[in-house]
């Protein structure tokens, strides 16, 4: 499945593909269940479909409920990995006041340049974009935390030991945000929901393949599960699409200092 999930990271997003495709997909099962199977002489009658629609009907909501939390839960830890790279930037704003005169305008420079580097990170919309504003992040934590080595070199106390460990959680608060950018929906889960939602549509098309009209009516059920799987595609996908988590702490943090200046 790596190929598939890597295939997924390089396709470029567009929320009115992703929703437009899905109802395609639905509509076409509805349609088919209604015509394909309306002149085919089936051995179960219309209550047994019934029975058996609803309780796949049932089953689909479970899933996307559930899958639906976990879309929720990741879009929260995108969140507050931004909200805790504010907090973490700032408490090394601060720190840096500890350094000498020669070392504390290099190091501000310095935080400057990397809050800008997370900024652009979580304003990125590629995989390739990400990956390049993350390693200018590590570069600049790299550099600050050579500045802080050799203040602490020279002064060694727990004072100067404070910086080192405010430097030290910009690259742990990196981390963090690195690892919470990701899908939290597996790939066959993703193929699960579409196989339920098709054969709940292609079962709404069978039951109501005896009644003149209704075209419209049947679309209505893929419509609704077209929304609630674009909602949970659109929070998924970190960075992308209509729905993703912004930077507004980190540019808040950013307004802050530059008016301090």
């Amino acid at each position: 499945m790596s190929w598939i999930q890597q295939f997924l990271d390089e396709l470029p997003v567009n929320s009115a593909y992703i929703f437009w495709g899905i109802f395609f997909i639905l509509s076409c099962s509805a349609y088919a269940g209604k015509y394909i199977l309306k002149n085919h002489r089936i051995k179960f009658n219309d209550d047994q479909a019934k029975i058996v629609l609803g309780a796949i009907l049932s089953l689909l909501g479970l899933l996307i409920g559930f899958v639906l939390s976990i879309s929720i839960g990741g879009y929260n830890d995108r969140q507050k990995t931004e909200e805790n790279e504010m907090v973490v930037i700032g408490t090394a704003l601060q720190r840096t006041q500890i350094l000498a005169p020669s070392q504390q305008k290099e190091a501000e420079k310095l935080l400057h340049e990397y809050l800008d580097a997370r900024i652009e990170f979580f304003k990125a919309k590629s995989p390739e974009e990400n990956k390049n504003w993350r390693i200018i992040s590590i570069e600049k934590q790299n550099e600050l935390w050579d500045i802080a080595v050799i203040e602490a070199s020279k002064i060694p106390n727990p004072v100067t030991a404070s910086v080192l460990t405010a430097y030290n959680d910009l690259y742990i608060s990196q981390e963090k945000t690195t690892v919470s950018w990701r899908y939290q929906i597996p790939t066959i889960v993703w193929g699960l929901l579409i196989f339920f939602a098709v054969v709940s549509n292609f079962l709404i098309g069978y039951n109501a393949r005896k009644e003149q009209g209704m075209n419209l009516l049947i679309l209505i059920l893929p419509f609704l599960i077209t929304s609630a799987l674009f909602i949970i595609a659109e929070i998924d996908i970190p960075g992308k699409g209509v729905i993703h988590v912004t930077p507004d702490d980190l540019l808040s943090l950013k307004e802050i200092w530059n008016n301090r200046k």
